[in-house]
């Protein structure tokens, strides 16, 4: 064997090894894989009362990050990468939940995105942040980084899910709907991400319960997922207020027919569908257009999620003093966020 051949297969070795320590590093059992889809009990936690406080450092780090890559025109994806990376070595695990995707996505560039991917997510979940698991879940899942595992990617959802994760409470809700029995830990799951503001559990909430005839609970979870962002839920409740005959299966809710509401809710529509991109929310629906008896008050056709977008000013950019700080305290290149070679 030629030395060139021996140095490639001491580095596929090495890549190797390096996968299998990443596969043992999983903190999922062998039982909690086992009875991931088959535990038909679930207690609804919020994610936001575990989750850690950032330093003030971190959040501006990450705010500037988070500037750079929405506003309008062409996106500097290094820039982008270097105030992403600097947040998540000062800590914010906002910052380390983008910047993973963003690698994932090819958007960032790494020299070896996979590892660093991996490397990521499992500092999430070393600080028990509940979003690691969910996204280690979606990696196992299609296998990047890590062996493809559909039943240890489950374990992970589920874990995520237990957690407080909402995300992770919406998709293990998908994936127990078509089991015998499931059905209220479905609604359970889909309720507990519903109430953290999350807009297609919501939506399927509403579903779920509409399908079964339950009206005014489906139209409880309508009105949370207009509130989370969701034009479906609009659209839903736009009909609903426009029809009273049962035979009209799919807008029909047992309510009685108001133009004035119907018309509000297809401009809300309009509105979340206009924006969504942008991740819209509609938090003063209750101002809007309350559900009845509530009588609806008076509307200037304004949105407050606008409102304050269009008038909070530009993420600070951080000094670069602060940067210089954080890099040597953390052994960085202060130019990229990454580490120094050692």
């Amino acid at each position: 064997m030629n030395m060139p051949t021996r140095i490639i297969l001491i580095i596929l070795i090495a890549a190797a090894l390096c996968a299998c320590n990443k596969e043992d590093a999983m903190h999922i059992t062998k039982d909690q894989m086992t009875h991931t889809l088959d535990r038909l009990s679930f207690t609804c936690i919020k994610e936001a009362d575990s989750l850690p406080k950032m330093s003030e450092n971190s959040q501006q780090l990450y705010r500037y990050a988070l500037f750079l890559r929405l506003r309008e025109g062409a996106k500097d994806f290094v820039k982008i990468a270097r105030y992403y990376r600097l947040a998540y070595a000062a800590g914010s695990y906002k910052a380390a939940t983008n910047l993973h995707a963003l690698i994932s996505e090819g958007l960032i560039e790494s020299t070896d995105p996979e590892n660093e991917v991996i490397d990521i997510v499992e500092s999430l979940i070393a600080r028990e942040i509940p979003g690691g698991y969910y996204d280690m879940g979606h990696y196992l899942e299609t296998g990047y980084g890590v062996k493809q595992d559909t039943s240890r990617a489950n374990a992970y959802f589920r874990r995520a899910a237990d957690l407080g994760n909402a995300d992770a409470q919406y998709y293990v809700s998908n994936l127990l709907e078509n089991i015998e029995d499931a059905k209220q830990v479905v609604l359970d799951m889909r309720r507990c991400a519903m109430d953290q503001g999350h807009a297609e559990a919501a939506y399927s909430y509403g579903i779920f319960q509409k399908a079964r005839d339950i009206y005014p609970e489906a139209v409880q979870g309508f009105q949370a997922g207009v509130r989370n962002g969701s034009s479906n839920s609009a659209g839903f409740l736009s009909g609903g207020f426009k029809t009273t005959e049962a035979k009209n299966r799919l807008y029909y809710f047992a309510l009685e027919a108001d133009s004035e509401r119907s018309v509000r809710y297809k401009k809300i529509e309009k509105f979340l569908s206009r924006y969504e991109h942008l991740g819209p929310k509609v938090p003063d629906i209750d101002q809007i257009v309350p559900l009845p008896p509530a009588k609806l008050p008076e509307w200037d056709g304004t949105f407050e999620w606008l409102k304050k977008r269009e008038s909070t000013p530009p993420a600070e950019k951080p000094s670069e003093d602060m940067i210089r700080a954080l890099s040597q305290e953390k052994g960085l290149d202060p130019e990229t966020g990454l580490p120094l070679p050692k």
